[in-house]
């Protein structure tokens, strides 16, 4: 890997790769790689399956970059792509498949993906709705990239203490309206 490209943001490595400096998706492998592991572990339970759709992903999105438009995320791009994945392999495996001795292989559960998506996706309307801008990114950043501290506020330009108190106050503001919202599902 060359050390040219560690220090360069995401819109950059993304451009250099469409102009057709591939070896700068190297960079983006190994930021993303790790997260896209995480990110693929909570869907499979199983870290080889995680690890196996994680590369694929990678090849995916180095054919698609083309198609990531400017101003649009990296890491949620890859995300998405990533998901996509996962339903895929779902979809091919149905459930549960046995293998040669007939125990059962951890795949992909789906039962009840639907809603929690769209649990995740009105949590994140209200987030929109409620917070700042910027407290939306850090929460964005720390929950759905799974960045720690550190990385956000390398990523973001504060020191970790308050990148800390920000996501501390982001979260004290959004409980009651979290709380109110699933008081109100439950009712129903």
């Amino acid at each position: 890997m060359c050390d040219v490209y560690e220090h360069l943001s995401d819109a950059e490595l993304v451009c250099r790769v469409q102009t057709g400096r591939n070896e700068a998706f190297d960079e983006i492998d190994r930021r993303y790689r790790p997260v896209l592991h995480r990110f693929l572990t909570r869907y499979t339970f199983c870290a080889h399956q995680a690890e196996e759709l994680a590369q694929r992903t990678l090849i995916r999105g180095f054919e698609m970059i083309g198609q990531l438009e400017s101003g649009e995320k990296l890491v949620g791009w890859l995300h998405r792509i990533a998901f996509r994945m996962v339903a895929a392999e779902g979809r091919k495996r149905r459930i549960a498949s046995l293998d040669a001795e007939g125990v059962v292989e951890p795949v992909v559960v789906f039962a009840d993906e639907v809603q929690r998506r769209e649990e995740r996706n009105n949590i994140w309307r209200i987030a929109r709705n409620e917070l700042s801008a910027e407290d939306c990114e850090v929460l964005c950043l720390r929950y759905r990239d799974d960045l720690d501290v550190t990385a956000i506020a390398t990523r973001i330009g504060k020191k970790e203490g308050a990148v800390r108190v920000q996501l501390h106050r982001a979260r004290k503001k959004l409980l009651p309206l979290f709380e109110k919202e699933f008081a109100e599902k439950s009712a129903r």
